[in-house]
């Protein structure tokens, strides 16, 4: 089974009070308008925060910056295994 290294940005709409957290709906492929936090693949030789930047930047033309890791997540999709590294971001 081949694993994917990727990222996902939990982006809220205040760190002190969350009332709301922002995703996106897909516009593309077999999970078409269904929900996802935006994100990606880490690409080689970077780290997840940079990867995180960047994917934000591609996806939302967004600059952010990341915050806390909220926690490693490991999830089997077919036959692939996605590693996914979820920060808060302000």
């Amino acid at each position: 089974m081949k694993t994917v290294k990727v990222v996902a940005a939990v982006i809220c709409d205040s760190i002190l009070e969350k009332k709301s957290v922002f995703a996106t709906a897909r516009g593309y492929g077999e999970f078409k308008g269904q929900w996802e936090f935006p994100g990606g693949k880490i690409e080689e030789g970077e780290t997840a925060q940079q990867a995180l930047v960047r994917e934000i930047k591609e996806e939302l033309d967004t600059n952010i910056t990341v915050g806390d890791l909220i926690g490693p997540l490991n999830m089997t999709i077919r036959r692939f295994t996605f590693r996914w590294t979820v920060s808060g971001v302000r």
